[in-house]
């Protein structure tokens, strides 16, 4: 085993010189040598031996498979799946099937792609204004929410500096679609340092939060 090694490694230095002086270094064919019948990796120099059509093929060590990288694929396509049943049954529901079209652009971009799209895509809290707020009743938090189709809902809260709830209630959807407007109803004499949490909920049932502390 020694003996087969120490001649292995010094063939290795004496093909590298050819070797890596090549643009390509993924694959390399050479004559009949000292490793003739041998296949598999040579010791640690991250390169692998096999033969084809009678040439010894010399070439960098395979990547392992069943890796990181390999299931990530299997997690895109379950969630394709997901999305594909979800976009087949909008067909079936009048109202959302005419929201989709809306925002589809004809073609190829059809309602049921748009619903792929969304289910894929998570909607965007883009932007959210409390400029003047100080705690008081009838202040409007104004939110823009951006996504494929408007979401279904925008949840809005306030806590004190304890974490202790002040208000919840839900934000009222503009004529524009991606704009929500939320009107304060409890007073917050402690509003610095209060928190503000914005959910939105979109058709598919994907919820995005957003936090902000006064």
């Amino acid at each position: 085993m020694f003996f087969f090694f120490a001649h292995a490694t010094f063939f290795f230095i004496f093909v590298s010189i050819d070797y890596y002086q090549q643009p390509n270094t993924k694959m390399k064919s050479t004559k009949k040598n000292i490793l003739s019948g041998y296949s598999g990796k040579i010791g640690s120099s991250g390169l692998y031996k096999r033969e084809l059509n009678g040439q010894d093929i010399i070439q960098s060590c395979p990547e392992r498979k069943g890796g990181r990288k390999a299931k990530e694929p299997r997690k895109e396509n379950k969630s394709f799946a997901h999305a594909v049943r979800f976009a087949s049954g909008i067909q079936s529901n009048p109202e959302l099937l005419a929201l989709y079209e809306a925002a589809s652009t004809g073609g190829s971009c059809n309602a049921v792609s748009m619903a792929v799209k969304d289910y894929l895509k998570p909607a965007v809290i883009a932007k959210v204004v409390t400029t003047g707020y100080r705690g008081h009743i009838g202040y409007r938090i104004k939110i823009r929410v951006e996504n494929v189709v408007p979401v279904k809902s925008v949840k809005v809260s306030l806590e004190d500096p304890g974490g202790n709830p002040i208000e919840t209630g839900f934000a009222i959807r503009q004529k524009n679609s991606c704009d929500w407007v939320y009107t304060t109803r409890q007073t917050n004499p402690q509003y610095k340092n209060s928190v503000l949490i914005i959910e939105s909920l979109d058709l598919p049932g994907h919820k995005v939060t957003w936090t902000r502390i006064f």
